[in-house]
């Protein structure tokens, strides 16, 4: 069979299944990147690696835990359910739908199991039977969802319609909406700071570049956030055809991250001010970012690329140079390994916060040369 005649082949399968062809790339090369950060949350910290006892695989026969919360168990499960649903749509189009889901549960178990096992290695992380039954069943969920969404059934159909109404077309396109949509789930992970992705000063160790007062804390809150919206909505607007809904948009993506800060703040710290990220530096980057993007939309294309590109650089500069702020703390529970299950999502979503501004910008610079190349 030549190259022309596999490739056919799988265009033909993909359609049967009701993913398009470009859907399915898209899915393999997601549901890898999402496996390396799996794999980046699971080794974290990078030091202190030891030889384990010589039972090596205790963990997968040891007790029930006697306590176990409905958090942990959800939080494990969400882990794991993005890896099932895009390995689900890449072995649907190869298998089938119902084999599809079968594989891609096995694959993300097997992943599960090498985690733990690695785990080991690692004095402050406890490997965990808890925690690979439930990725598995976590990977299971995100599979069975998976052909849901495909253009052939309504909801997938539905979705589909007001992805090619709203966006352009194309896999370059579909690969920026999602990193768009992961931006808000980066407003997960436990940092006190709002929109702050790409702060990897803590977790490779680094020493503070500046001491803190509050006048430094505000200026450099205020510009982490207006950097980041600003970067953000120009992103969202360049991926979209018209002008007509941009703002509204915009709003909608700022919002939902907005939203998912409050409920991760309200469930990490058990307090009563879910809105205690929400400083007079914060407010100051929300109102200028908002301020400027009425305008900054009106760019042409490759101008709103290459200012989202500046300010996302920016963005991220800006947090990891700016002081430790005292008075923000984070929850024991995400301090002391091996405390709650929790652990292994936030330290998915810490991963993803700290990568997600590599994404973006290697997004934006590749539509800039390909522009560029265009012209």
């Amino acid at each position: 069979m030549t190259p022309t005649t596999r490739g056919h082949h799988a265009d033909s399968r993909a359609n049967r299944e009701g993913f398009s062809a470009h859907t399915v790339r898209l899915a393999w090369i997601l549901g890898l990147a999402y496996l390396l950060i799996v794999v980046y949350a699971s080794v974290q910290p990078f030091h202190g690696w030891r030889m384990p006892p010589p039972e090596i695989a205790r963990f997968l026969g040891a007790p029930w835990p006697r306590y176990i919360t409905s958090e942990d168990i959800f939080v494990n499960l969400a882990a794991y359910a993005p890896l099932g649903f895009l390995l689900s749509i890449g072995c649907g189009a190869r298998y089938g739908a119902g084999r599809g889901v079968l594989a891609a549960t096995f694959y993300a178990a097997g992943l599960s199991l090498a985690m733990e096992t690695v785990q080991v290695f690692l004095p402050t992380r406890i490997a965990s039977n808890v925690d690979l039954l439930t990725n598995t069943v976590g990977a299971l969920i995100g599979a069975m969802a998976a052909p849901l969404f495909a253009p052939t059934h309504i909801l997938g159909g539905k979705l589909h319609a007001v992805r090619h109404r709203l966006f352009h077309e194309g896999m370059a396109a579909d690969v920026g909406l999602v990193i768009v949509c992961l931006w808000p789930m980066t407003q997960f992970h436990p940092t006190a700071q709002l929109f702050g992705t790409g702060a990897v000063r803590a977790g490779f160790d680094l020493p503070a570049y500046s001491t803190y007062t509050p006048a430094l804390a505000l200026w450099g809150e205020a510009a982490v956030t207006f950097f980041n919206l600003l970067g953000v909505g120009l992103m969202v607007s360049a991926l979209m055809r018209g002008a007509e809904h941009r703002i509204l948009l915009i709003g909608l993506v700022t919002g939902a991250a907005l939203v998912l800060k409050a409920i991760s703040t309200a469930a990490l710290h058990k307090a009563g001010a879910p809105l205690s990220w929400l400083t007079p530096g914060v407010t100051i980057g929300l109102l200028g970012g908002w301020a400027l993007l009425y305008g900054a939309t009106r760019l042409p294309r490759t101008g709103q690329f290459a200012l989202a590109a500046l300010c996302i650089a920016l963005a991220t500069v800006a947090i990891n140079l700016a002081p430790d702020n005292p008075y923000h703390s984070v929850s024991a529970r995400l301090i002391a390994a091996g405390q709650s299950h929790f652990l292994n999502f936030s330290g998915i979503v810490r991963a993803l916060s700290e990568l997600w501004p590599l994404l973006a910008l290697s997004f934006l610079l590749y539509r800039l040369a390909e522009r560029t190349a265009r012209d």
